[in-house]
């Protein structure tokens, strides 16, 4: 009896997330803003409440100058949740100055986190802020200032899924699809207005290690893409070579993906009856070939018109779904 409760312990250290004695402290990302080209913040201090998908008992921080070309100073990052606040180091230094191109991350401090944290960062005021995330306050303007992502370690979550796409994914102003999915993995959003697979500034296939598979504790990866490479003409074939590489890279790594059907855009201002045949092709071909692909297409489309949107899911632009439409998209997500 006594080796059987020994063993009920052991599991349950286990799969808590804290490190045993001597064995390496486990780090889940709990919220992530994808690094981007931004204007100067005219504040010295900048406060970022962010949304966290998972809790844990102690933090770090990561900030991030990938876009920048000059160094940037930051003075002093404080961090508050439940009432506690703590000022971070780095590497024993209360500020840092971030080389150009790079990422640092702040030295662990002890702090009970559940649902959000505030982030304050103090900064020489016309700083290059260099990170995209909706759900921000700040004491001036709507967007984060250098911090690309929060990180735990003492979680419950069993690891981190990763919802990787376009604006659509990235979300709006009434919201975003992955914030809506009930799920015990903390939650990461990865997507970028414009993107596409394989055009724009960093198509998702260059962007997969930096913005997905950047942490052991990633278990999946939900793909929607590729409505931004159609409208630029790409082919529905090079659309289909663009989600085999991201399965066959992210399977090299052990994780699994799962992809999301392009949802229908007719009235948008780029679509096309040919460019709209590359979207079906694509779509059929997913259907066909992708075990548990998520069919937001069938979910959003108009059945009095199967090319658009549901009256009652579009924002207005046609192409991109409204807060009902991202509710109905999280509900089929099981992860």
């Amino acid at each position: 009896m006594r080796v059987i409760m020994v063993l009920a312990l052991l599991l349950a250290c286990g799969a808590s997330g804290a490190p045993g004695r001597g064995a390496p402290v486990r780090w889940l990302p709990v919220w992530q803003a994808v690094p981007t080209l931004s204007a100067a913040t005219p504040d010295p201090v900048v406060r970022t409440t962010v949304d966290l998908t998972a809790g844990g008992t102690s933090v770090r921080v990561r900030l991030s100058n990938l876009m920048g070309i000059k160094p940037v100073r930051v003075e002093r990052v404080v961090v508050t949740a439940n009432g506690e606040t703590r000022e971070l180091a780095f590497r024993g230094s209360r500020g840092v100055l971030m080389k150009a191109r790079s990422e640092v991350y702040s030295d662990p401090v002890q702090l009970v986190v559940t649902k959000t944290l505030e982030i304050s960062t103090y900064v020489p005021s016309g700083t290059p802020c260099q990170a995209r995330a909706l759900r921000t306050v700040t004491s001036a303007r709507d967007h984060v200032c250098l911090v690309s992502a929060v990180e735990v370690a003492g979680f419950t979550a069993p690891g981190a899924v990763v919802m990787f796409g376009d604006s659509i994914t990235e979300g709006n102003s009434s919201g975003t699809w992955p914030s809506m999915v009930q799920t015990d993995y903390a939650v990461l959003n990865a997507g970028i207005s414009g993107n596409g697979l394989l055009t724009g500034d960093a198509p998702m296939i260059t962007r997969l290690q930096r913005d997905v598979l950047h942490s052991n504790e990633v278990r999946k990866v939900v793909l929607l893409g590729g409505i931004n490479d159609i409208q630029n003409d790409i082919s529905a074939d090079a659309v289909i070579a663009g989600i085999r590489t991201v399965q066959l890279r992210c399977r090299n790594e052990g994780v699994p993906v799962v992809v999301g059907t392009i949802t229908p855009w007719r009235g948008w201002v780029n679509w096309t009856e040919e460019r709209d045949r590359q979207r079906l092709k694509t779509n059929a071909w997913i259907r066909a070939n992708v075990p548990d692909a998520i069919d937001f297409d069938a979910e959003l489309r108009d059945p009095a018109d199967p090319l658009r949107l549901r009256p009652e899911f579009d924002s207005g632009d046609h192409l991109h779904p409204n807060a009902a439409a991202f509710g109905a998209m999280a509900r089929l997500v099981r992860v």
